[in-house]
């Protein structure tokens, strides 16, 4: 039950913000997909999170297409994704998830979300 109510920061998260179409969590060699998206999306997204592993910590990345923003940060050794529609502007991407990340990781509820996720 834990792990359906921390679950859930993400999807108020995602719901909050009407830019966002997808949020991954790369941690421990194991990666969460908020909502489950295609596995060809997958494979990108994994591509992507084995490059940047090998980044320092608190890094950014930012791709940029017509269509989206994909947002990337590196915080510790836990890698943050954010998947956006294009039509808001990539600093308030940056700063609407920077804010997620801070206030999550604050409030202790998002490492135990990370924790009960990825020892099933």
């Amino acid at each position: 039950m834990k792990s359906k109510t921390n679950r859930s920061l993400a999807v108020k998260f995602m719901e909050a913000n009407h830019f966002v179409k997808s949020i991954i969590i790369h941690n421990n060699n194991k990666t969460a997909y908020f909502p489950d998206i295609k596995k060809e999306k997958k494979l990108f997204f994994n591509r992507i999170i084995t490059q940047h592993k090998k980044s320092v910590p608190d890094s950014h990345l930012l791709l940029y297409t017509q269509k989206e923003y994909i947002y990337l940060y590196k915080k510790n050794q836990t890698i943050y994704i954010c998947e956006c529609t294009s039509d808001i502007s990539v600093s308030q991407v940056k700063m609407e998830f920077n804010i997620f990340i801070e206030d999550s990781n604050k409030q202790g509820k998002f490492p135990k979300f990370l924790i009960s996720f990825f020892d099933r």
